[in-house]
């Protein structure tokens, strides 16, 4: 008899990725919620379940909360795989870990993250309270360090489509300076249109983003969706480039990614605004 799981989280995307690594580990999937009071209703149905948490953060609900409920009250085995755990620290791994969380990972992306994670959750020994943690090895992910600092200030706003009114009236409020920079990660198919209007609302360089750029302060970046970007280093200087991981982030531009290469390179001379988003990205 196959083990049968219930795939938990709010993003509809991240369910169905979730759903094909499952079933390709040939447990049963018997159904998905998108938050607590949906996920009881399948534990009280259902005997001998194990749950995979495809996000920590659900709609009406905690997830970390949640995880803790099945297995303390219900003595559920929880396995976690979340896009939050690719940039999570060191604290919420030892809260996982504290709860009896049986796998902690990672939403796996990439085709050797998924067999890893295929093959953890197969090898799991769930009569073990012991947790096994998968660490994110994603070489898209790797951070590079500028070998001089640069005197200035980035700012990365991130957004959807709904987000463009209120972006603009941002935009009027900060004044962007030869010591400044401001990156627009928006996820809109028509950041041309963006650039143009944004152009007519500040008079400075505004350049849209596509391939690859040398970043530079005193101007204004728009990055072109359908692609992910990174800070990458070259010849002593500073490119924002642009690239198509095979699988995906689930957003191209992913604001996590982009905030997470200037927030590494400039520190606390970085600020990031979230403006309104779908799903989980910008967190």
């Amino acid at each position: 008899m196959r083990a049968m799981v219930v795939i938990v989280g709010a993003c509809p995307w991240d369910r169905s990725r979730l759903r094909k690594v499952i079933e390709k580990a040939n447990f049963e999937v018997l159904g998905e919620a998108s938050d607590v009071k949906r996920t009881l209703e399948f534990i009280n149905k259902f005997s001998d379940v194990r749950f995979v948490l495809s996000e920590l953060e659900l709609k009406c609900g905690d997830g970390l909360g949640l995880a803790s409920a099945l297995v303390n009250r219900y003595k559920a085995n929880i396995a976690i795989a979340s896009r939050l755990l690719r940039h999570s620290s060191d604290v919420l791994l030892k809260e996982l870990e504290s709860i009896g969380i049986r796998l902690v990972s990672p939403m796996p992306i990439t085709r050797r993250e998924i067999d890893n994670f295929v093959q953890a959750i197969k090898n799991v020994s769930w009569a073990n309270t012991s947790t096994r943690t998968i660490l994110p090895k994603t070489s898209h992910l790797k951070i590079e360090i500028l070998g001089h600092r640069i005197n200035g200030e980035v700012f990365v706003i991130g957004g959807s489509t709904g987000a463009l009114k209120a972006l603009y009236q941002v935009l009027r409020s900060i004044e962007i300076t030869d010591e400044r920079a401001l990156v627009v990660c928006l996820h809109t198919v028509k950041s041309h249109n963006t650039v143009k209007k944004i152009e007519t609302a500040i008079k400075r360089n505004v350049i849209e983003v596509f391939d690859a750029e040398k970043f530079e302060l005193g101007n204004i970046y728009v990055l072109r969706s359908g692609r992910n970007y990174k800070l990458v280093v070259k010849d002593r200087g500073l490119f924002l480039k642009g690239f198509r991981e095979r699988l995906g982030l689930g957003y191209r531009p992913s604001i996590n990614l982009v905030m997470e290469n200037f927030s590494a390179m400039f520190g606390e001379k970085c600020t990031g605004i979230v403006l309104s988003g779908y799903g989980n990205d910008g967190v």
